[in-house]
């Protein structure tokens, strides 16, 4: 009857259960665990705490470069992107740290698929950067093996086994009690463990989880729960095919080892196989010749289009910007600028591409161990892990992407503001400016000696006026219609598990299948 089936499976759970909670190897894991997960939590949240405040610092910085900028050619934009609370239990590749890129108009800056971030904690750098999705891998699977290794080859040494069978007890019950009751010894120090290390992180005030995120903490608790269920039910297999508990232990941690440690540490060589790593100098030569091609350009517009006579430039070049130049010199600048700058930025794309060719097979390879690692039940916990926390290098890419469209945008809006081919490019001297020279064709050579009475007198002048241009505030750009940086730089929580969804069916085949296998051999095992 299904309530008598119920007690004696329970019945049988307790038992399991309680052996394992008196054991010291369940004792000293608990406690290593939560050693371990809090020193982890509490550097990732301190990291966190530190990070924000950079973060924060950084864009107010970045906001009062931009209300000082006069001209077009000093407005250099920087996406500065949040760090990510969950990377305080996972940090993968992205880590806690904000993340920068700089948006440039003749260059990717360090590319779109690269930002970057050196702001991680002194003490990260100096020890292995663990956090706490590392101890549940490493500590609690161990755990797991440690538990399961002689679960059924042990109580058949001890002669337990024989005696539980001669009650008339289904070998099934049997099987499936020893699985709950190991899998919830395992639960019992992760849950401990897990729920220390959020009451550390929400102890601190610069922590503030969205809904979103509390989702992603529920799916990675239950991803670990499967996990530790995964590996438990594995060496419980490896358990009821050995006849000694030392064969057990050895294929176990043999499996470990091999699987884990040895799968993970291999996959960075096999993955540059059908990969052609390009050499960074075919970059550099690629580089240097497009740069050479765009020289020659100028250098050819600039002898169809001669620049005026050295009179006409004679004012204040300060800061990257002009002021006080001659209107002549100006009109001459805005055709070259036009010019320049349309070149420069399709030589941005050339280049781009050519150095992204050097970094694609790179990157390749990099995914090819992300996937790869999925098809490991011993390496496909942390992977899954970093995607559902969104650290991995894929989403470095995702959010590298968002950059780069946001970079299109800018440049369609300086092009709307016809930014390259205007004097605003290059200097705020507002319409009518008097020029430190007002009639440069009746200056001759020596009237131009910084030594000579005309020209110190025109420079004393040139002085007061950049004093007074400095405390105008009129000179500054109105950018209140430049487009901001918006859009989804993260991935949803659909598209996360979407990429997680190999290694998702790993896990649970894994475990069906050990599940399974362990049945199946225990209704056919020797108890003697």
């Amino acid at each position: 009857r299904p309530q008598e089936i119920s007690r004696v499976i329970w019945s049988l759970v307790r038992k399991e259960l309680f052996t394992n909670l008196l054991t010291y190897r369940l004792s000293i894991a608990l406690v290593f665990t939560i050693v371990l997960s809090a020193l982890t939590t509490v550097i990732g949240s301190l990291d966190y705490s530190r990070n924000v405040a950079s973060y924060e610092d950084e864009l107010r910085n970045q906001r009062e470069l931009i209300e000082q900028v006069t001209i077009y050619e000093r407005l250099s934009p920087t996406i500065i992107l949040p760090p990510q609370p969950l990377a305080i239990f996972a940090r993968g590749v992205v880590g806690v740290a904000p993340l920068s890129y700089d948006i440039r108009i003749d260059d990717y800056g360090r590319g779109p698929e690269q930002l970057f971030s050196n702001r991680d904690s002194g003490y990260m750098k100096a020890l292995i950067q663990i956090d706490f999705i590392t101890v549940v891998t490493v500590l609690l699977s161990f755990l797991a093996i440690v538990l399961g290794f002689d679960g059924i080859c042990g109580e058949r040494e001890r002669g337990t086994l024989k005696q539980l069978l001669t009650n008339p007890i289904p070998r099934a019950y049997v099987v499936l009690a020893k699985l709950i009751g190991g899998i919830i010894s395992l639960w019992i120090p992760f849950t401990l463990a897990f729920v220390l290390c959020l009451l550390i992180a929400l102890a601190n005030v610069n922590v503030v989880f969205s809904g979103d995120d509390w989702l992603r903490l529920g799916l990675l608790y239950l991803l670990t729960c499967l996990f530790l269920a995964q590996i438990f039910s594995l060496s419980l297999a490896v358990s009821a095919f050995a006849r000694d508990t030392d064969t057990a232990l050895i294929i176990c941690l043999f499996a470990w080892l091999v699987g884990g440690v040895g799968y993970i540490s291999a996959l960075p060589s096999f993955s540059r196989y059908g990969h052609d790593e390009i050499p960074h100098q075919h970059y550099v030569d690629q580089n240097d010749e497009i740069w050479r091609e765009w020289r020659q350009q100028v250098s050819h517009w600039e002898e169809q289009n001669p620049p005026p006579a050295d009179a006409y430039w004679e004012g204040i070049n300060r800061d990257g910007r002009r002021r006080f130049n001659h209107p002549t010199a100006y009109r001459w600048l805005e055709r070259h600028q036009a010019n320049a700058m349309g070149m420069r930025a399709d030589n941005a794309d050339r280049r781009y591409q050519a150095r992204y060719g050097t970094w694609d097979p790179l990157a390749q390879e990099a995914y090819v161990v992300d996937r790869w690692s999925a098809l490991s039940p011993f390496t496909n916990y942390q992977v899954l892990a970093y995607r559902l926390a969104r650290t991995t290098l894929d989403d470095l890419f995702y959010a590298g992407r968002a950059g780069q469209d946001y970079r299109d945008t800018y440049i369609q809006y300086l092009r709307g503001k016809n930014a390259f081919g205007s004097q605003r490019w290059f200097t705020d001297d507002p319409p009518g400016q008097e020029p430190m020279i007002p009639q440069p064709e009746s200056i001759t050579t020596d009237m131009l000696r910084s030594d000579a009475p005309y020209m110190m007198e025109r420079m004393a002048w040139a002085e007061e006026q950049q004093r007074l241009a400095n405390d105008d505030a009129g000179r500054r750009l109105d950018l209140s219609d430049m487009p901001k940086f918006g859009g989804r730089w993260q991935r949803s929580l659909g598209d996360s598990v979407g990429t997680m969804t190999i290694g998702l069916a790993v896990l649970l085949l894994s475990f069906g299948a050990a599940v399974l296998l362990t049945v199946a051999r225990f209704l056919r095992y020797d108890p003697q």
